[in-house]
């Protein structure tokens, strides 16, 4: 998720309709959330631009910007910059910002012995900490997955992952990559070690995604899939705010029809209460993994029903949850 600020300037019929009206510019506020944005602040302003919004959201949020422009309809002229805090900027500053990775041998023998090995100091000891209750259902339904696939979760909470894993068979963990920041996880020059290159690359099993890379950020995986390996994906892209999933992206379907491979969908529940996107504290409490049917796409299926193949399928256990009020 990345920080922005609005800069709005209200064109006269928008100014009118807003002193009729002061509800109007509510409206802001719907538009902004319909692209899965969150508003941090917002100032009515006395100078050049008469509103200023401070908002976080997806990293590829400039993209919607002509879009979301003539949602404001009160505005003449939207002006979106991207923010970046001060202790972050200064940081940013003193270090390198050169990034290291893909690494290739991470696909080896070798590595997946260090996986396994350190799986509970990466993964194990954390889901002990802030899982009260941790539940598998339907693990069995990997048996019948015979090769490389993917696995795809809902994207709920910073400790989706470490929720996730332990639904995943061993033969399918130490052979499993995914993708993560590559101007977070994957910097060169920083000291501690488990924020260094290799190490990610080596005991996480994870690959470096560049924002705004287009295209381009499928090529390793598509290469992994390849060599036999496992993706592990989260097809909303950012965590989902509220009780519902965002819109899925196209990428998991474009690696699943290319290579063949099927997808495997895991509903995780639970997991929006112990750290919600936008708050920096966690609070212990019970998850499960609810692991679903393998999804097979015959020859010549099309990307958008794909996608939405694997949407419904989670939908379906979503909506079943949701109607329990079990967890969430």
């Amino acid at each position: 998720m990345g920080q922005y600020v609005l800069l709005m300037r209200d064109h006269s019929s928008g100014v009118k309709a807003i002193h009729n009206n002061v509800k109007v510019l509510e409206g802001v506020k719907t538009s902004l959330e319909r692209w899965e944005a969150k508003i941090i602040a917002s100032y009515r302003t006395l100078g050049e631009f008469d509103q200023c919004v401070f908002i976080e959201a997806p990293n590829n949020f400039l993209a919607y910007r002509a879009t979301l422009a003539q949602e404001l309809s009160v505005t003449a002229e939207t002006i979106i910059l991207p923010a970046v805090e001060m202790p972050l900027f200064q940081r940013l500053l003193s270090q390198s910002i050169k990034t290291a990775g893909p690494h290739e041998w991470q696909r080896q023998w070798w590595c997946r012995i260090v996986r396994v090995a350190m799986y509970q100091y990466s993964f194990g000891r954390w889901g002990r900490k802030m899982f009260t209750d941790h539940e598998v259902f339907g693990k069995e339904k990997f048996d019948d997955v015979d090769g490389p696939c993917i696995v795809v979760a809902n994207h709920a909470s910073h400790w989706d992952q470490y929720c996730l894993m332990k639904a995943i068979p061993w033969r399918i963990r130490t052979n499993l990559f995914f993708g993560a920041a590559a101007d977070r996880w994957f910097l060169k020059g920083r000291k501690e070690i488990t924020l260094q290159p290799w190490y990610n690359s080596l005991v996480n099993g994870s690959y470096p995604i560049r924002r705004g890379g287009g295209s381009k950020t499928l090529d390793y995986p598509k290469w992994l899939l390849s060599k036999g390996a496992n993706l592990m994906l989260f097809p909303e892209g950012t965590r989902a705010r509220g009780r519902d999933m965002s819109r899925f992206k196209h990428g998991v379907s474009i690696l699943a029809l290319e290579a063949g491979v099927p997808v495997v969908p895991v509903y995780l529940e639970g997991l929006g209460k112990i750290r919600p996107p936008g708050q920096k504290q966690s609070t212990p409490g019970p998850v499960a993994a609810h692991v679903l049917d393998p999804i097979y796409f015959e020859p010549g299926t099309e990307v958008p029903a794909a996608t939405d193949s694997i949407y419904r399928s989670m939908q379906a256990k979503h909506e079943e949850l949701k109607a329990k009020g079990t967890f969430d």
